[in-house]
C-alpha cells in the first residue's frame, strides 16, 4: 500500500512534456546525418584504381 499522495495531472502533464523533450533531444542527437544527405554528383564518382601498380616491396633489414 502506498503513503504518499498520488500524483496530480499538473505533475503528470510536466513529467510528459519532460518525457517528450528527452525523446525529441535524444532523436535528433542520434539520428544518423547521412540519412538526409543528398545523393551525389555524377562528377563525384568514385575513379576506379584497376590499372594502379602495386607498392614496391620494402627494402631488405641489413
Amino acid at each position: 500500500m502506498r503513503d504518499g499522495a498520488p500524483l496530480s495531472v499538473t505533475a503528470l502533464g510536466i513529467i510528459a512534456a519532460l518525457i517528450l523533450i528527452l525523446h525529441v533531444a535524444a532523436s535528433a542527437v542520434l539520428a544518423d546525418p547521412l540519412a538526409h544527405a543528398s545523393p551525389p554528383a555524377p562528377d563525384d564518382e568514385a575513379t576506379c584504381l584497376g590499372g594502379a601498380k602495386p607498392p614496391a616491396p620494402a627494402l631488405p633489414f641489413d
